[in-house]
């Protein structure tokens, strides 16, 4: 009853003291990390006036000496069954993890601690991190309070923490607690605006349609001048305008964009804008790391590392996880287009990787809109209709750990950048849904239908580019990633303009961050040169086409040999069974320009061959431009190929009449 009493007193005092002191006034929309008692913020960086330095609308936390950075609250009195998902939006700078204690429990046994650590993504700005709580059944009653503990940031670095929430889990869309570090005032939302990807320096799609959009005040007249095009509308009931320009012509020449409107301090102006192509650039964390931690090949690290490329931009969407779709003209901030240049290579390697062998290979503009988020299900990232579409509520619970965070990233980040136009996209997911075999099953439909999905968006024909699983020796179930791949291979095989780079040879089967992204980067921007812009050139490694019986051999031809297949040191990773037999190593030889044939002397009679169909394989299949072989199955089931092209939407075929 005490610590009711106080907790509510604690909140009155934050409702009507607004300017007791510095940390009071900071804190009077917040609970976190205030002291209700000594009105201090509580921590262990330096804390002049006994506040936090915060500054440009966030918690500043600096780094000195060898103390971990830490913020906690002890003010809390939050039914544990409820508070179990919390989200940090933050800047971790150099840190890579985070140590979240909660205290739990209530008479006799209160203040147990529990720890849940989790991995930061360093060097990439602003993101959100969401961690699904509810799992943690030794949780009693209550928290009492919760402590971040940031590892391994250096010294003299900032991190920076824009807010922090602690939902109740049945009712994700409204905090029970809800912190932002903004000092003062709260900003006000600018009446007049454009989405918020508009902004100097970036760059629109060429020879398509180009919707200009914003808000403003009901019915004003909205004017938009860019390349000898001036075009107009009026705002609807709610403020929402949209223009639309005819397809522009690629251009690296920078010009402005004149905003203009009927009410006359209505004004915005734009400069340095390119016209080129557009690539959505969406994965989880491996889509992220930075180039400067991901290098290239000593031969083509000056080339890459230390060349700008002014014409090659990069921009990123905020980490937001909404539980409704967000309005693409809702944010009052626009988000900031950067040029490749200097120690700038934008906050993927990946991404910049392929941007620059498009841009340099083409000589156009290109420009890169990263929606990345670290530790994503795919089921994440595709709206609440199509999941319903392909899976029953007892399957989407299975395969994306509950519906509570299904969605969420479509609507704070995919929908807010539609109907920005775009030439295509490409994809490095996978690692989060194969934890249990109910993600990885459901990856043959939610894969293919989040291309669904995104298709009505932006295109039936948007070329889809997807990053395969690299090899991986971690604690993931026997055969995981091997599901994985295979789907990831047959959204390539079964659906139109769907491709895959191949990449578990470059992989690093310790690390689940590979560093070596200069390979998937550039696979990706090879597969892009060879398929969306024509260029003549073998853009894949061998991919199994059929295999023959002869004798006690498997026969085995193979698309995409060049002038030959080639192996890498002995020919190893394939396996035969026959009639529902065990997998059996497997002798392997080429026999041919595409041809491989294989055998086992416990297998006289073998029906079914499949190669590099585990976790972390060894890669020894290539062809001579070193492209290696796709992991593959003769046998796979026909109920996951239908699988797949039902979540995509193509019928079945019809059954011959007799």
């Amino acid at each position: 009853m005490k610590q009711t009493i106080r907790l509510l007193a604690a909140m009155l005092m934050l409702m009507v003291m607004p300017s007791v002191t510095q940390a009071a006034d900071e804190a009077e929309r917040q609970v976190w990390g205030f002291n209700a008692q000594s009105l201090t913020w509580r921590g262990n960086g330096p804390l002049p006036n006994s506040a936090w330095p915060v500054r440009d609308t966030m918690l500043r936390l600096p780094v000195s000496g060898n103390a971990a950075p830490f913020i906690e609250q002890g003010e809390l009195i939050l039914p544990a069954e409820k508070a179990n998902v919390l989200q940090i939006r933050m800047d971790p700078a150099s840190a890579l993890k985070c140590q979240l204690w909660f205290t739990t429990g209530i008479s006799p046994t209160p203040d147990k601690q529990k720890l849940v650590e989790f991995d930061l993504n360093p060097g990439t700005g602003m993101q959100d991190y969401t961690l699904d709580l509810k799992n943690m059944a030794t949780w009693q009653d209550q928290i009492g309070s919760i402590k971040f503990i940031f590892l391994g940031a250096k010294p003299g670095e900032e991190l920076g923490v824009e807010f922090i929430k602690v939902f109740d889990g049945e009712k994700i869309s409204k905090p029970m607690i809800y912190t932002n570090f903004q000092p003062g005032e709260k900003p006000v939302v600018r009446e007049f605006r454009m989405g918020s990807l508009f902004n100097n320096s970036m760059v629109l799609q060429r020879n398509k349609p180009v919707p200009i959009w914003g808000h403003g005040k009901p019915q004003e007249v909205v004017s938009v001048e860019f390349s000898g095009q001036k075009k107009s509308a009026t705002t609807d009931a709610n403020g929402k305008w949209e223009v639309v320009l005819n397809p522009l012509q690629v251009s690296a020449e920078p010009r402005s964009m004149k905003v203009s409107s009927s009410i006359p301090d209505h004004h915005i102006e734009l400069s340095d804008i390119l016209v080129g192509d557009v690539w959505l650039c969406g994965g989880q964390s491996n889509m992220g790391g930075k180039a400067v931690d991901n290098v290239p090949p000593e031969d083509r690290r000056k080339e890459l590392l230390e060349s700008d490329y002014p014409l090659c931009r990069t921009v990123s969407m905020p980490t937001l996880h909404r539980e409704t779709p967000m309005a693409n003209d809702a944010s009052d901030a626009s988000l900031s287009w950067k040029s490749i240049a200097g120690t700038n290579r934008g906050v993927s390697a990946v991404g910049y990787y392929f941007g620059q062998a498009v841009h340099v290979s083409q000589n156009i503009p290109v420009g890169l809109v990263y929606i990345i988020k670290a530790g994503s299900q795919v089921e994440q990232w595709m709206s609440h209709d199509v999941l319903n579409s392909i899976f029953t509520e007892g399957e989407l619970n299975a395969s994306c750990s509950g519906t509570r965070l299904a969605s969420g990233l479509y609507n704070g980040m995919v929908a807010p950048v539609h109907p920005f136009p775009i030439c295509g996209a490409f994809w490095y997911q996978g690692e989060s849904n194969a934890d249990n075999e109910a993600k990885y099953m459901g990856y043959y439909k939610s894969l293919p239908a989040m291309i669904r999905m995104w298709r009505s968006m932006w295109g039936q024909n948007l070329p889809v580019l997807l990053a395969q699983l690299p090899a991986f020796d971690g604690k993931y179930p026997p055969e995981s990633w091997a599901h994985i791949r295979e789907v990831q291979q047959l959204c390539s095989a079964v659906l139109p303009n769907v491709y895959t780079a191949v990449t578990f040879d470059e992989g690093d089967a310790k690390n689940l961050h590979p560093a070596n992204k200069y390979f998937v980067g550039t696979r990706l921007g090879l597969i892009a040169r060879a398929k969306t812009y024509g260029e003549n050139l073998e853009c894949s490694g061998p991919v199994f086409k059929s295999s023959a019986r002869q004798g006690n051999e498997l026969l085995l031809t193979f698309n995409h040999v060049g002038s030959g297949l080639k192996n890498r040191g002995e020919l190893i990773g394939f396996e035969i069974r026959g009639d529902d037999g065990p997998w059996m190593p497997a002798k392997a030889q080429i026999s041919g320009k595409e041809r491989v044939s294989v055998s086992c002397a416990t297998v006289p009679a073998p029906t079914a061959v499949r190669y590099a169909w585990a976790n972390s394989p060894t890669a020894t299949l290539f062809n001579d431009l070193n492209l290696p072989a796709s992991p593959f199955r003769s046998d796979t089931p026909a109920t996951l190929i239908e699988a797949v092209r039902s979540a995509y939407g193509i019928a079945p075929p019809e059954t011959p009449k007799k």
